[in-house]
């Protein structure tokens, strides 16, 4: 891991200048798409406020005793809250064992720092639960909740922390710190299928996703063809990754949307693919298509709950099938 990116030294030296300054919020909350590598940043911001001796820039020295305890995970002010194994949210005990924690003053003398993340998986009741610490956190404490959807943030979570957005960083800005990261190839299409997030892109080159997405659009156009059973296709792809699954079918949906209205294939997403998707846009209605999109986005958003993912594919597959 990188101490920082390049597409957030803003976002760094506002930070850190108000932590020299002493001027630091009690909470703060990382908010920017997946991939644009937020919980580093906050990894690192911690290691910094911790650090005996960071550089001009703020960042952690990596060497000193408290840096090598936070290597090791054993520093004692230091506490990360994300959902345990095989669950998808944060539930009240993690919340209830964790404000227990910060009730405490700190075990070293220095910060306390926590990280929850993804802070939108907190349930209703871990939310509530977590208010009174974040009015009352107590001296030289700094909690980050990192969030890729703010919005599924209980309103009084989100107004007692101060918002730093990660925006998306410049063509450019991506590709050159791509090229540095061994990626090679259409880089463009890379960014395009990662909504131009940089970590997700080299993500998808490294993990052989290109592979899978050719054979995955193979089969997902198959099904009109009568080639593919939706069930099995669902069984299939259930035990891989439907969140990928669900992205793909989404850049497909949307530039069937692009092909229907402007013949223009310089816009697609999936610009390798034309060949494929050009003959199924003129098959289709636009207003179909759209309907499509809705219940695709529907579906992404239920894969953060406990929904079977198989019974959602199959109902996707079917829906797909019959769309004229």
């Amino acid at each position: 891991m990188e101490k920082s990116y390049s597409w957030q030294d803003n976002q760094w030296r506002q930070i850190i200048s108000r932590a020299k300054l002493g001027s630091l919020p009690h909470s703060l909350l990382l908010t920017g798409l997946p991939g644009l590598g937020k919980f580093d940043f906050a990894v690192e911001l911690a290691n910094s406020l911790f650090c005996e001796q960071p550089d001009e820039e703020g960042h952690s020295c990596g060497q000193c005793r408290i840096c090598l305890l936070l290597k090791a995970g054993t520093h004692p002010d230091f506490h990360i809250v994300s959902p345990e194994e095989k669950s998808k949210v944060i539930k009240i005990d993690q919340i209830r064992d964790f404000c227990n924690v910060m009730a405490h003053k700190s075990q070293l003398g220095g910060y306390r720092v926590a990280i929850l993340s993804p802070a939108e998986s907190m349930n209703t009741s871990a939310a509530n639960a977590l208010l009174k610490t974040l009015e009352e956190p107590g001296e030289r404490t700094l909690i980050m909740l990192v969030s890729s959807q703010p919005g599924y943030l209980p309103a009084t979570i989100r107004s007692r922390c101060q918002k730093v957005d990660f925006g998306l960083p410049d063509y450019n800005t991506s590709k050159n710190w791509l090229e540095k990261q061994g990626v090679t190839g259409d880089i463009k299409l890379l960014l395009n299928l990662s909504l131009k997030t940089p970590l997700t892109a080299l993500a998808t080159f490294n993990d052989g996703h290109l592979q899978e997405r050719a054979a995955f659009i193979n089969e997902f156009l198959g099904l009109k063809q009568g080639l593919q059973n939706p069930l099995q296709l669902a069984d299939k792809w259930n035990k891989l990754q439907p969140e990928r699954c669900l992205a793909w079918m989404m850049s497909w949906i949307m530039d069937l949307i692009r092909l229907k209205s402007d013949d223009n294939t310089s816009h697609m997403i999936n610009n390798d693919m034309k060949q494929h998707l050009q003959p199924i846009a003129r098959q289709l209605d636009l207003l179909n298509l759209f309907s499509f999109q809705d219940k695709l986005q529907v579906a992404n958003r239920q894969l953060t709950t406990q929904v079977n993912g198989q019974l959602l594919l199959e109902d996707l597959f079917i829906t797909w099938i019959k769309i004229r």
